[in-house]
């Protein structure tokens, strides 16, 4: 499947509105809608929905989207839930017909895929600053979640392969030159020396790992949670999933991590206690330990570089795909200024 280029990911698209979206969900799934409101995405169309059934989240894909990588996803979540049911995962709503998805039209004719999960409750992780111990729980449940989606992988019969997505934290073929289109010229500069960094540095040796299927985005908006006593209540949006080193999907959760807590402390505080709940469940190999400061920057710098790239090319997203990008700012200068040997629980 080739890789989506940058302009597929920025490709602007006609939005369903809420009267259509409830109208499509009855035709398809057979359900009596009472309620429907937007959720913010980057990308598609994600509705939270009442129903006579239970509260649903309807999600309508960017037209781009391949049906296939759409279709893996949720052959994935299906998996999850009959075979590791402790695992905070949506559940798969089948259309009236028994299927996984389907396919839709919005107003212009595009085609667009209509999957249905079940709402899961909780707050989103980054809606409040969170504790040291709190981040070390959900490295921990990201351990269990990422072996489990490996394991699926491997034995998956035919193959997922994953999405060929520029969110692939070892693609930087496709949104290193992006770079130059930074609007803000000190994030610019840093994104830059990042990737530069990475091509000799760090790529070669993440590349020789082995690549298995990954989660790839497990972030604050992607994590709902119970504050009190704190548990994961969700994971969320396996739309990114694709595969890659055990280190490289690590290194994309654990770059978010500063940005969780109350009190910054010192910049690395916050990545180490993910990464050593993580490693209470899957330690670290030494190659993997030397390589996860760098992978955590060079996320970093590629946040910065496809959200802004999102943001320009279509103005109805910016609000949402540059809301976090003077944080990243903040965080790739502050962290690049103290580059530990290892976070782990080797540091």
């Amino acid at each position: 499947m080739p890789a989506p280029s940058p302009l597929q990911l920025t490709a602007a698209f006609t939005p369903i509105d809420e009267h259509l979206a409830a109208t499509l969900l009855e035709q398809t799934h057979g359900v009596a809608v009472s309620s429907i409101a937007r959720l913010a995405t980057e990308r598609d169309d994600t509705f939270r929905v009442g129903t006579d059934r239970g509260t649903v989240v309807a999600k309508f894909a960017h037209p781009l989207d391949p049906a296939d990588t759409i279709d893996e996803q949720l052959r994935v979540m299906v998996a999850l839930g009959r075979d590791h049911p402790t695992l905070p995962v949506a559940r798969v709503v089948p259309t009236r017909d028994g299927l996984r998805s389907t396919i839709t039209a919005d107003a212009s004719g595009s085609a667009r895929v209509l999957r249905v999960m079940t709402h899961l409750e909780g707050e989103a992780l980054g809606a409040a600053p969170r504790t040291l111990d709190a981040l070390r729980a959900l490295g921990a449940l990201h351990a269990r979640l990422a072996a489990a989606i490996a394991a699926i992988g491997e034995a998956s019969d035919p193959s997922i392969r994953g999405a060929a997505t520029p969110w692939n934290l070892l693609a930087v073929e496709q949104y290193g030159a992006l770079a130059a289109g930074i609007a803000d010229a000190g994030l610019r500069r840093d994104a830059e020396r990042i990737v530069d960094r990475a091509h000799d540095a760090v790529l070669p040796r993440a590349a020789a790992l082995p690549a298995v299927l990954a989660h790839n985005d497990l972030h604050g908006d992607n994590v709902l949670v119970r504050a009190e006593p704190f548990a994961v209540t969700g994971v969320l949006d396996f739309g990114d999933m694709t595969r890659t080193p055990r280190v490289a999907d690590l290194a994309v959760a654990a770059s978010y991590a500063r940005g969780r807590v109350g009190e910054p402390g010192e910049p690395w505080a916050a990545a180490r206690a993910y990464v050593s709940g993580f490693e209470a469940e899957q330690p670290l190999s030494e190659v993997e330990h030397a390589l996860l400061p760098e992978l955590v920057l060079l996320r970093l710098a590629q946040r910065g570089i496809l959200n802004s790239s999102l943001a320009a090319a279509n103005p109805r997203a910016a609000p949402y795909a540059s809301r976090n990008l003077s944080a990243i700012g903040r965080d790739l200068r502050e962290l690049g200024a103290s580059i530990p040997h290892t976070i782990g629980a080797r540091a």
